[in-house]
């Protein structure tokens, strides 16, 4: 047998996938096979395995030599010893000897290349070794150029951003051609997990594996990126910070040399003398003082040093501690601001002038904290304002969404580098009084991560009982915010922690029914938008029947937002029309905004022109309607339902359809639907299944036809055990072959028991049906009571049954179609 030395100071050199060129006709049908405990060999790669089995050995003295074809199959338990098929996986490589080195009693190194993916048909024992019957297992080449030319420079960006990845293995892996041996080299060299290796080899599809790679080398990448962008930026800031270094020492020993010192310190320290401070706050003060006067006269402690106290010394100078706005809370003035404010929301206004009474007789907001629930548009940050405003207090926001690092509450510790306050104490720093409004907008979208957890930090902050001893981390002592009257505004109380939600008062605000827009857009948007665009309020004319348009046919939201913006662009096209046909008359008159009697003119003309708007305006200006109330359409046929739904931008309706052909009785979902829907579709045909005769259904239907429920719209997700009976509803009219009742919605979750349970956002469901124009709606008996709190011209024009149970339920459903 032919053996080369191999010396442990030479470098043996990547494979090149051009060295065997092997047709799939030439692949013997069976092979000697070398079992791999933990390896995985892939085609193109080179890898070198130490042999010391007595079977394996045998199998090298007696048929291996240099350009030998051998079988590698992976052993599924490296433990296990007794060799039959189902030892090993399915999939191995046909892979060429390189290389066989002796290293005496011990067995001996051998280098392998791989040559080509094999599937092991039937293993044979000859004498002590094995030999394998194999087949080639082809990879489809289906990728597209494209994909291809991406992953190579994703492969590429690799190498170049990996800070342990050789040049040479990077040249090497660039220099490759082929994508799939690129992918081969890229697997074998990644840190994965033998299952992986083994799922990556038995890919039959080129694309799936490069789909696959391109995940990962994005996410690798983008998190490189990160990394290589906080190192620069670490010695960035070192630089800085020995720049500055630096140069403030030049500057002290110039200073000393002209006997001149900067006073800038010590007008701060004759500020804080001067204050009065909790003692708490009064002995950490006097002990940092001292540390910064013995620093200045001793030179000890580095600039940086000195700096850091000084910027704490200054927080301590601009915080509030002892200032405060006078509690002259006036109900009756609170009243009217909220009135003027906002149209409706009685209920809602009852409750924050509730609020203010205490907030009045207390003086500190010792009450719970407010938070105001609902979906965009509808007025909790122009709520939060108006409470502002009643108590002649300055308003501070905080916006919470996407916040994710606990420092942004809590703030830094002082030992870090760019350590600073958290969002609490810098608005403190800047409304300069003890007791402002203060709004944390969007409280439930917070996330928690490896920085922390910022509602956590929130619980302090909320307490009443803990937040006249608030600790920030930069602070470092306590400080005292029991007379700061917090707000929260939320869209949805489901992804508040329990634990702060258990702090706060739920005050929600549903969405406003058509009239109500109208009445809004007539005494608020509309004298708002023309007061920002400098305009006479008194020459804009809109009736009521075309905001109703234009909320109907251009608007889908339970508040306004969307609505004003419609207005805006109405009110901003004809200003420009106007100001098109002043320029036409008076071109010559106009020469640039330096021509100040011609802006004056064109002032005058637009303060003159009336704002009117007839229906076929809206079209003209507007366009097309976007939204248009279909909800009649293909309501006459059996296995179409439709509901009441719940979402984040309010209420909505939704139809669930049914159908069914010749199957096993299988269910199919489609839609997006979430877990809770898809539980709530088995639930309501194991109903039906159980109950079929006392509803008159064949029982075969469900032995003989698969079902499929759909719900349109399918790209967006859908979630929530509301649908429960609509679904119900849909598949019953489906299998006794008669239409659910025209103009009729419904909503209510079911039980296994036949119990109709109740669910959430009545009011704006109830909402979505009257803005659909829907007469009936069947709703939970025990939501009956939040149906009765809606204001009686919401409910006007709507009919309601109750129900307790499905099979009274469905009895009602069909029964007028």
């Amino acid at each position: 047998m032919q053996k080369n030395i191999i010396k442990k100071s030479e470098t043996i050199r990547f494979a090149d996938q051009n060295n065997i060129d092997i047709k799939l006709a030439d692949i013997p049908t069976m092979l000697p096979m070398i079992p791999l405990r933990n390896a995985v060999v892939f085609p193109g790669v080179l890898l070198p395995i130490f042999v010391s089995h007595k079977e394996s050995i045998e199998l090298l003295e007696k048929e291996a030599k240099i350009g030998t074809l051998v079988g590698l199959f992976t052993q599924r338990s490296p433990q296990q010893n007794k060799m039959v098929e189902k030892s090993f996986y399915e999939v191995g490589t046909l892979a060429e000897i390189h290389r066989i080195v002796s290293m005496g009693k011990e067995g001996y190194q051998i280098l392998l290349h791989g040559v080509y993916r094999i599937k092991l048909e039937k293993l044979i024992q000859k004498d002590t070794y094995l030999r394998a019957r194999v087949s080639p297992f082809v990879e489809i080449m289906d990728l597209d150029p494209k994909v291809a030319k991406k992953f190579e420079i994703l492969v590429s960006d690799y190498t170049n951003l990996h800070p342990d990845i050789p040049k040479d293995l990077g040249s090497f892996l660039k220099g490759l051609s082929d994508t799939s041996i690129l992918a081969n080299q890229i697997i074998f060299f990644s840190q994965k997990s033998l299952k992986e290796r083994i799922r990556f080899l038995k890919m039959n599809k080129l694309s799936r594996k490069i789909d696959s790679l391109i995940k990962e080398l994005m996410e690798k990448n983008n998190r490189l990126r990160v990394e290589k962008d906080i190192q620069n930026k670490m010695k960035e800031d070192g630089n800085k910070m020995y720049k500055e270094f630096y140069l403030r020492k030049q500057l002290e020993i110039i200073n000393k040399e002209l006997g001149e010192t900067s006073d800038e310190t010590d007008e701060l320290i004759a500020r804080l003398t001067k204050k009065t401070f909790p003692s708490n706050i009064r002995k950490a003060v006097t002990k940092e003082v001292k540390r910064v006067k013995r620093m200045q006269e001793s030179n000890a402690g580095g600039t940086s040093e000195v700096n850091q106290i000084r910027n704490w010394l200054e927080l301590v100078d601009d915080l509030p501690w002892r200032v405060k706005k006078k509690n002259e809370i006036s109900l009756s003035y609170a009243t009217k601001v909220l009135d003027e404010d906002h149209n409706g929301l009685e209920d809602v206004k009852k409750r924050i002038l509730d609020f203010l009474a205490v907030e009045k007789q207390i003086g500190k907001s010792r009450a719970n904290i407010l938070c105001l629930v609902g979906p965009p548009g509808v007025g909790k940050t122009s709520l939060a304002s108006s409470i502002a405003r009643a108590l002649d207090k300055p308003l501070v926001r905080v916006a919470l969404g996407g916040v994710r690092d606990e420092a942004e509450i809590r703030g830094h510790r002082r030992t870090y580098i760019g350590a600073m306050p958290g969002k609490i104490l810098n608005n403190m720093k800047k409304v300069k009084i003890l007791n402002p409004v203060f709004l944390l907008d969007e409280i439930d979208k917070t996330a928690s991560n490896y920085h922390g957890d910022p509602s956590s930090a929130l619980l302090e902050v909320l307490d009443p009982e803990q937040n006249h001893s608030f600790e920030d981390h930069y602070l470092a002592e306590a400080y005292d915010l029991s007379h700061v009257l917090f707000i929260c505004t939320a869209n949805s109380v489901e992804t508040i922690p329990s634990a702060l939600l258990d702090r706060l008062e739920i005050i929600r605000l549903s969405g406003y029914a058509i009239a109500e827009k109208v009445s809004i857009a007539k005494k608020y948007l509309l004298p708002r938008i023309m007061k920002e665009l400098k305009l006479d309020q008194k020459n804009i004319a809109m009736s009521d029947a075309v905001i109703e348009r234009i909320v109907s046919g251009y608007t889908k939201e339970a508040g306004v937002r969307d609505l004003k913006r419609k207005l805006e662009s109405l009110v901003q096209k004809r200003m420009r029309f106007i100001l098109e046909d002043y320029e036409k008359k008076h071109d010559s008159a106009i020469k640039g905004s330096k021509n100040i009697k011609a802006k004056t003119s064109y002032q005058n003309e637009l303060k003159k022109s009336r704002f009117s708007y007839a229906l076929e305006d809206i079209h003209n200006i507007l366009g097309r309607e976007r939204y248009q109330q279909d909800y009649k359409e293909d309501l006459d046929i059996p296995g179409v339902a439709m509901g009441l739904a719940w979402t984040m931008a309010g209420g909505d309706i939704l139809f669930i359809e049914a159908t069914s052909y010749a199957g096993q009785g299988l269910l199919q979902l489609s839609g997006q639907l979430g877990d809770v829907m898809k539980e709530s579709a088995q639930t309501a045909l194991s109903f039906l299944r159980t109950h079929s005769k006392k509803l008159k259904i064949d029982p075969n239907i469900f032995k003989k036809t698969d079902i499929h429920i759909h719900v349109p719209s399918g790209a967006i997700p859908k979630d929530g055990p509301s649908a429960g009976v609509t679904i119900l509803s849909a598949l019953y009219s489906l299998f006794i072959k008669k239409a659910i009742a025209k103009n009729l919605a419904m909503t209510g979750e079911i039980s296994l028991r036949g119990k109709i349970l109740i669910v959430g956002g009545i009011k704006e469901k109830v909402l979505a049906a009257k803005s659909a124009g829907i007469k009936n709606i069947f709703l939970p008996e025990k939501n009956k009571a939040e149906f009765e709190e809606i204001a009686p011209h919401i409910r006007k024009g709507i009919k309601v049954k109750y129900h307790r149970d499905m099979l009274t339920l469905l009895a009602n459903a069909v029964s007028s179609s």
